[in-house]
């Protein structure tokens, strides 16, 4: 079962460029010789401090007063504050929601770096293609198989779902599978999706979350290996199914049409057809679908998703 990594919330660290940059801003329209910023993660702790010029100068201090926030608590002064625009209590005190959103901005921007790189490391180490896209179906990160598959949207840009599918771009036929599951009240769904070169993968869609605009969707995709005609044919020839038969198998299993595999075989499709009665009445079955449940249920293919 997939569940959401979490990490405990953290703070910034007392050198981050940032808050250095809205200290420096703050000191400076203040004319003091330094200030600080105390932030407490609330009810966790340990407290960080962040001191930018030198607080520890002579001269008035200036304090902000910053209301407790529902994740941290915050404490700013001035030292040493001199003549400039916001030197005065009732400026520093108008200056404070501004302040107060900043660090709101800043924690939570921090936090959310803190969780994509640790989704970065676990993707990259993974040895499927992995892709994050959003709903819209802009590619946000591939580890480096998802980069080796992506290159297959230039090189064999159709692809289909079902054998009897259509064939269709590849990146839109994910997107739309995506944009189909963020619909339903699944969060996951497995296919079995075929290049038009007759490569088939299983495609893996875990939704991540469902709103329209700014909804995300993790695609693991991994390289199902199906059986050549010759491995089939050893396989179920227990059966009486002729190397020729097993041959147009192993075409149908990669996603090819009956005109696609007499093209194939160098065969007329009405051949193939002759073929196909044959099999089915050899493995008892009326259907492709059929067919394909029972070669799964007799482990000569990968179960069909």
């Amino acid at each position: 079962m997939w569940r959401p990594i979490l990490l405990t919330p953290a703070l910034p660290p007392s050198d981050d460029p940032a808050i250095a940059k809205l200290l420096e801003g703050l000191r400076r329209a203040a004319g003091a010789a330094g200030c600080s910023l105390l932030l407490e993660l609330a009810g966790q702790g340990p407290a960080m401090e962040y001191v930018h010029g030198d607080p520890c100068a002579s001269g008035q201090t200036l304090r902000i007063h910053l209301e407790a926030r529902e994740g941290f608590r915050a404490a700013f002064q001035l030292c040493g504050a001199g003549s400039g625009p916001a030197a005065s209590p009732a400026a520093l005190e108008a200056l404070a929601p501004v302040l107060q959103g900043a660090l709101d901005a800043l924690i939570e921007r921090y936090n959310s770096n803190r969780q994509v790189e640790l989704l970065a490391q676990i993707l990259n180490a993974a040895e499927e293609a992995t892709l994050l896209v959003d709903l819209s179906g802009e590619i946000l990160f591939a580890n480096p198989k998802g980069d080796e598959f992506l290159a297959l949207h230039t090189e064999e840009p159709l692809a289909r779902l079902a054998p009897d599918a259509p064939l269709e771009p590849l990146l839109h036929l994910v997107v739309r599978e995506m944009q189909a599951l963020s619909a339903q009240p699944e969060s996951m769904v497995r296919r079995t999706l075929t290049l038009v070169s007759g490569q088939a993968w299983q495609l893996e869609l875990v939704l991540l979350s469902r709103a329209s605009a700014d909804g995300h969707c993790l695609v693991i995709l991994s390289p199902i290996h199906l059986p050549t005609g010759r491995q089939l044919h050893l396989r179920l020839r227990k059966f009486g199914v002729s190397p020729r038969e097993a041959e147009v198998i192993a075409h149908l299993l990669r996603g090819r049409r009956n005109p696609e595999v007499a093209e194939a075989m160098g065969i007329t499709e009405y051949t193939v057809k002759d073929h196909l009665k044959h099999l089915f009445a050899k493995l008892s079955v009326s259907s492709r679908t059929e067919l394909f449940a029972r070669l799964a249920s007799e482990g000569a293919i990968p179960p069909q998703t």
